[in-house]
């Protein structure tokens, strides 16, 4: 399969994950999630190196997992430490262990070499928790399409205009003209939207029923997490960071995780600027982006069947894809180098 390894996947919402075994394919893998007495998130290699039971099927004992077939007991680190009716441990008793950790309210699992896992490789979201900003999350969502068919989505403004006409979109967006960047291994699609109406969600959400200037940055950090900056604000307004954070302004935040190659692990939030805990307009926000990307996860389960019942053959590219293009010419090329870095050691 190919998936960039050394990199960071959520697993699992971090409120979700307590003192229960959870399994979880990731990348092709079978992992088993849970936390320690003192709240530290684990992942393990869901297969007892004896008989290959899955550890999900096992007990959790203090910090450690129990398999359900003959008691061999695996501490957090892999190391078995126990073998019932058996004294000696050998060497080779023990599974494969993921480094974990809880951020941004996810659980984060390093899939390649755990010497390269590095903290300060996850996304750094400053208003996340910052005064002022709200957070609302939806539900984990089971999309069965190939990551990076996500991920072009979430690097496309132009479907906003035809997909989520009742949500996120409004016709007059359509042939609005986008700028793609470039930052090493991130893309950024922007388009603004100027001396419009409010779209219906921001409109719903904070009564704006003036015309506004509109704004869309649609950030990709490779391999899968993608932070959807949009909001409103006065017409003539400035394009200026400062300027967005006067206006209201929502990053929408969406972190995928590859399961296999026709099918994703998918967990999205927001946070916003205005309504600070007002619990009202996170419920309607979350119940208006539930719809919005159920609308999605119907195209892209059909994009993903589509591809799988016809002959390969060529797709058309426009100028819209030239975002999605760079981020999958991104993630080839950190698949090559991990591969070239294998083939060398």
């Amino acid at each position: 399969m190919s998936f960039v390894r050394n990199a960071w996947y959520p697993a699992s919402w971090s409120h979700e994950l307590g003192r229960a075994l959870v399994p979880r394919l990731m990348l092709g893998e079978k992992v088993v999630l849970y936390r320690t007495e003192a709240g530290a998130p684990v992942a393990l290699e869901d297969r007892c190196c004896h008989k290959y039971m899955p550890l999900s099927m096992g007990k959790i004992k203090g910090d450690a997992v129990e398999c359900g077939y003959h008691g061999m007991t695996y501490d957090p680190s892999g190391t078995c430490i126990r073998i019932p009716g058996q004294a000696s441990i050998p060497a080779q008793a023990r599974v494969r262990a993921y480094p974990a950790v809880d951020h941004l309210g996810l659980v984060w699992i390093w899939t390649g070499d755990a010497a390269l896992a590095d903290e300060r490789k996850l996304l750094q979201l400053p208003a996340y928790g910052a005064p002022g900003w709200t957070t609302n999350r939806g539900p984990y969502t089971y999309v069965r399409t190939h990551y990076q068919n996500i991920t072009d989505n979430l690097l496309d403004p132009m479907h906003v205009s035809f997909v989520h006409l009742s949500t996120l979109g409004s016709p007059e967006m359509a042939d609005i003209p986008v700028e793609t960047q470039q930052d090493g291994d991130s893309v950024t699609v922007i388009r603004w939207t100027l001396d419009r109406p409010p779209v219906p969600i921001i409109k719903k959400l904070t009564k704006l029923d003036t015309h506004c200037d509109r704004w869309q940055y649609y950030n990709y950090y490779a391999p899968s997490v993608a932070i959807t900056d949009f909001g409103s604000g006065p017409v003539g307004m400035g394009h200026a960071d400062a300027d967005r954070d006067g206006a209201y302004r929502t990053y929408s935040c969406h972190f995928i995780a590859p399961e296999t190659e026709r099918s994703s692990h998918y967990y999205w939030m927001q946070v916003r600027n205005f309504a600070p805990g007002d619990a009202e307009v996170s419920k309607i926000m979350t119940d208006q982006l539930v719809l919005a990307f159920s609308e999605d996860v119907a195209v892209l389960e059909a994009i993903q069947a589509a591809e799988e019942a016809n002959p390969p053959r060529p797709q058309v590219k426009l100028v819209i894809d030239n975002g999605p293009q760079r981020s999958r010419r991104i993630v080839e090329r950190l698949i090559r180098a991990e591969r070239q870095q294998q083939a060398a050691e």
